[in-house]
């Protein structure tokens, strides 16, 4: 099911509208903020009137491919995303314009729920194959020995299921994650744990991040 900004992109397009999609999302946000902050709430509650609009309801959303995808994902990995939006300590751009303003709302307790609550989710449907799929599972499951690239599962685990504080990258879209690799390889993303990835990112060149995004795209 289409998630409301979808719907209502659509229907914006469709009227002639010329809303840049960024601009559309910042101006819904001013809204959902106004909704986290009512105190009290629960989890499911903050992911049906606040999470919802973008990510869905249950997390995997196929239709905004800049926007992550939260089903299955690992809660402790949720939890840690979470608190860095609230303190700011991770400010790629869509972080400081689209989830600052909601995660400083959240109490400890809240943060809790809406990782359970994703993290309880059923995995994604996967996408399609990408063009350099078959290069990105080498990369994925060997690393590139000549560049200093180690096997990407040795972290993420041999299905990218991910543990613990190493996200779950199977069935993510395949444009989060390269913005991802891009925003570690430049210092841009420069969260806690963040290091780990730009001393992978850093050796890698744009073609092989976006083959290891078409394949895990794909699982």
């Amino acid at each position: 099911m289409p998630t409301p900004i979808t719907l209502l992109s659509t229907l914006i397009s469709r009227l002639g509208i010329r809303l840049p999609l960024p601009l559309l999302l910042l101006s819904m946000c001013v809204s959902l903020t106004a909704q986290a902050q009512q105190p009290g709430r629960t989890g499911p509650e903050i992911v049906r009137t606040s999470c919802y609009m973008c990510h869905s309801a249950h997390g995997n959303n196929p239709d905004l491919a800049f926007i992550p995808r939260l089903a299955a994902q690992n809660p402790v990995y949720i939890k840690e995303q979470l608190e860095a939006f609230r303190d700011g300590s991770r400010a790629d751009p869509p972080a400081t314009i689209y989830m600052w303003p909601i995660a400083q709302t959240l109490s400890a307790q809240q943060i809790d729920q809406v990782a359970a609550w994703f993290a309880s989710q059923p995995p994604p449907t996967p996408f399609p194959p990408g063009p350099s799929a078959s290069e990105g599972k080498e990369i994925f499951l060997h690393g590139i020995l000549k560049a200093d690239v180690p096997a990407c599962a040795s972290c993420h685990g041999p299905k990218a299921a991910g543990n613990g504080i190493f996200p779950r990258l199977a069935g993510q879209n395949a444009q989060y994650l390269l913005a991802q690799l891009r925003y570690f390889r430049s210092g841009v993303r420069n969260d806690k744990n963040a290091d780990i990835m730009k001393q992978v990112a850093i050796h890698l060149t744009d073609a092989q991040m976006s083959a290891v995004a078409d394949y895990l795209s794909s699982l």
